[in-house]
């Protein structure tokens, strides 16, 4: 389900990644503690879909960044959006 580049995961959290719409969201996160509902799921999809990384990753920077953080969501979230869910 993906995988474990330092170097890409940090310029994605530093909101380095040549990509405006997901640097411009991860800049506000760094600087505010705030993001959209939806620039989190736009930088979030990049993260793992584009990038290759573990959603954990993710998660994990948004854990640490997030003033409005919470773990359900968070973890519920980032687990959806990397389709990690069984479906019974």
């Amino acid at each position: 389900w993906g995988g474990h580049d330092p170097s890409r995961l940090r310029l994605w959290a530093r909101g380095r990644t040549g990509l405006p719409l997901v640097d411009a969201c991860m800049r506000e996160l760094l600087a505010t503690g705030h993001m959209s509902n939806r620039g989190r799921q736009n930088v979030a999809s990049f993260l793992v879909h584009d990038l290759g990384q573990l959603w954990v990753h993710g998660a994990e920077v948004f854990e640490c960044l997030l003033t409005d953080y919470d773990p359900g969501a968070n973890y519920g979230n980032w687990n959806a959006l990397a389709l990690a869910l069984v479906d019974p």
